[in-house]
């Protein structure tokens, strides 16, 4: 920060040795004053200096201005209140020595435009902002030490603006960004717009900041999944209204940057183009099998394979094998939806399969391919009447004593008689011996057996007893 400064180099006048035994003089008499000259000046050519020899592209230049007066408080508290010379300065004289305070009127208002300390400065890195008080108004406000002698201080005025479009790829505007402006190393929170999405400026109330000659600087933060694509710059005297003049865009320290002296006119905002693109799309969808839910043996193949995907699904896919060699195909297409399912009843016969299943998503990624062996059995078991008398006693029109051997390729589950269920051990082969009236829920007449395999395929066998 600039530290108050004291003008001014020569001791207060000496009166002449005229009186050999000079009288002794009141204290206003020998109370130290100093003066100070205020330049103040429109800093059209945004650079911080006064230089009304540098022209900018719109063909204006730095100017004093003179519209209003200037208040200097001493360090007695007394108000100075004058107004410019015919040179446009303003001239304090008879100033007392010690602290004092410099009030400079905004023309609109401490919103529209900021005052700067362009004293000895060389370049916008030597500048600094005023602050703004409340003196008989709104005021620039500069704290300094009016010294024995003669001051100077050189106060520059500027109305620069920095605004920003944020747009994704197809044109469409990105509302909520988290943007930033700054000049003169501060930066300040951008917001949008009411009623121009995509529209963003720091905002004082409803006023755009006012920004520092030298570099004007901004800050984004590509939401998640996007990146910045592209930052043009160009300039107009409202927020995107005139975005026919470019200006040079750089890139350093993690912001976009212009030159306030490629802005045509002081009062004019530089304005960003800001285009965001979707990162590329490396995430594989993910899946998950829902049918078949059990390895089996399953009496069909009904399949259920759901999947989703960060930026949209193509299509899922689920294919049959047996003994390596592809049997069946099955697929779905998503068109882009983030979740999908897909479904298919495939008719096969007996045997042992293996699924194997996968998703593709828009760009073109392929899930982790999944494999699940599955079993189909469609067939009914098979039960026929043991021989022999220790099994069986009769024949087909009626049976004192009956025995019954079952067979299934894919395991024999359970026997119902009469509605009466008996468990089995789950098995290709199995019995179910010595059946008469009472046993095993088995009555004198007629008497009906179903055999269950594990698939659920059953056999139904009427017979007889006596």
């Amino acid at each position: 920060m600039r530290s108050a400064t004291t003008f001014g180099l020569a001791a207060a006048g000496v009166a002449a040795a005229i009186v050999a035994a000079p009288l002794p003089a009141l204290a206003d008499e020998t109370e130290a004053t100093g003066a100070l000259t205020v330049t103040r000046f429109d800093d059209r050519y945004a650079d911080g200096v006064f230089d009304p020899s540098k022209t900018t592209t719109g063909g204006d230049a730095d100017r004093l201005n003179s519209s209003s007066p200037a208040q200097l408080v001493d360090v007695n508290g007394k108000r100075w209140y004058l107004s410019a010379d015919a040179d446009g300065k303003y001239r304090f004289a008879g100033v007392p020595v010690g602290p004092a305070t410099l009030y400079l009127s905004h023309p609109n208002n401490p919103a529209n435009e900021v005052f700067f300390d362009a004293t000895g400065a060389q370049s916008s890195a030597d500048i600094e902002r005023l602050a703004t008080r409340e003196y008989f108004g709104p005021q620039g406000a500069l704290d300094l030490v009016i010294g024995e002698g003669t001051g100077e201080r050189v106060i520059g005025m500027t109305a620069l603006g920095i605004v920003a479009e944020v747009a994704y790829a197809d044109g469409s505007p990105v509302s909520g960004a988290s943007i930033s402006f700054g000049s003169g190393g501060e930066w300040f929170t951008g917001s949008e717009y009411a009623g121009l999405v995509g529209g963003y400026e720091a905002l004082v109330g409803y006023t755009g900041v006012r920004h520092l000659p030298g570099d004007l600087g901004m800050k984004i933060a590509a939401p998640a999944g996007y990146r910045v694509a592209s930052v043009t710059a160009a300039t107009g005297s409202a927020p995107l209204s005139y975005p026919d003049i470019p200006l040079t865009v750089t890139e350093r320290d993690g912001a976009y940057w212009v030159s306030s002296t490629d802005v045509p006119l002081y009062f004019f905002s530089a304005g960003f183009s800001v285009v965001l693109e979707q990162l590329p799309d490396t995430t594989r969808p993910e899946t998950t099998l829902v049918s078949p839910a059990s390895a089996g043996p399953l009496r069909a193949l009904q399949i259920q394979v759901d999947a989703s995907d960060d930026r949209g699904l193509q299509r899922i896919v689920a294919n049959v094998y047996k003994g390596g060699k592809l049997v069946e195909s099955t697929q779905s297409a998503i068109g882009g939806a983030l979740a999908g399912t897909h479904a298919a009843t495939v008719a096969l016969p007996d045997g042992d399969y293996t699924i194997k299943y996968n998703a593709q998503d828009l760009a073109g990624n392929t899930s982790k391919t999944r494999t699940f062996d599955v079993s189909l059995d469609a067939t009914a078991p098979v039960a026929t009447v043991k021989n022999g008398t220790a099994f069986t006693r009769g024949d087909a029109a009626g049976y004192d004593l009956v025995s019954f051997k079952l067979s299934d390729a894919g395991k024999i589950d359970r026997i119902e008689l009469n509605g009466k269920v008996k468990d089995l051990s789950d098995d290709k082969w199995s019995d179910v011996n010595f059946v008469k009236p009472g046993v095993f829920g088995a009555v004198q007449g007629v008497n009906t057996l179903v055999v269950f395999d594990v698939a659920g395929n059953a056999r139904t066998i009427e017979f007889t007893l006596n």
